[in-house]
């Protein structure tokens, strides 16, 4: 056990298998344990200055189910957020689908990404930056010929005018619609299925006639996508497939 001591409080760290507990003994805290998972490998639990060890042993105990389930979520949720290699064998979407990715290098013949027979094919030097490159440029010109298209046939549907459209390299949002109705889409929409792209492209659409999230907003959204509560929840679930 290491113990470290400040004025106000103490903290000490214990060991157990690969996972280290650090233990905060605050004087401003009077009663109650609690605890927080900081990584994978580490737990904080804050406790009242007084606290003996003992105590904090057995309320640890206590807690060692949700404290394996969450730091296994955490592993999880670590593992899904994780970037490409651009590595043979690994998968990438397109339109909904895991699709698998072969890499080589042919001298003398087009560098880039081909997508034939279900397959992504890339033929690049050994170079991580520039293998992400070309499959961004892949897939920036996939999005730009079917987001258009889609843009075009629900904007008839609809009788709505909007400005000009581009396809952006935004990764924290998939549209936005500007107060001038120009339209931007993130490019890595071409990853997800082709329902869930059309939610988002009347999302932004009925922008045009509600800039905001009301009531009225909604009901134009769902006399298109009458689904459209199932799109927004696949895309808040599945947002880290989209990772590159």
């Amino acid at each position: 056990m290491v113990i470290i001591e400040t004025k106000d409080y103490v903290r000490e760290q214990l060991f157990s298998m690969d996972i280290k507990y650090q233990i905060a003994k605050s004087r401003k805290r009077k009663k109650t344990m609690s605890l927080k998972i900081l990584n994978e490998l580490e737990v904080l639990v804050s406790a009242p200055y007084y606290t003996p060890t003992n105590e904090v042993n057995r309320f640890i105990k206590e807690k060692q189910n949700w404290i394996n389930k969450t730091i296994q979520k955490y592993k999880e949720d670590s593992f899904k957020n994780k970037a490409k290699e651009y590595n043979t064998g690994e998968h990438f979407f397109y339109l909904g689908q895991a699709y698998t990715l072969e890499v080589f290098f042919v001298p003398f013949e087009n560098e880039g990404v081909v997508f034939r027979n279900n397959r992504f094919y890339l033929n690049t030097r050994e170079n991580k930056n520039l293998r992400k490159y070309y499959f961004v440029s892949w897939y920036k010109k996939k999005a730009h010929d079917f987001i258009h298209e889609r843009v075009d046939f629900y904007s008839r549907i609809l009788s709505l005018k909007h400005g000009s459209l581009k396809i952006t390299s935004a990764q924290s949002r998939w549209a936005a619609c500007s107060e001038d109705n120009n339209l931007t889409f993130s490019f890595r929409l071409i990853m997800a299925p082709s329902a869930i792209i059309d939610y988002v492209i009347v999302h932004e659409l009925s922008h045009i006639k509600e800039k905001n999230h009301s009531l009225k907003f909604w009901k134009l959204v769902e006399a298109v996508i009458p689904e459209y509560k199932t799109h927004r929840h696949w895309l808040k679930e599945n947002r880290h497939k989209f990772i590159l």
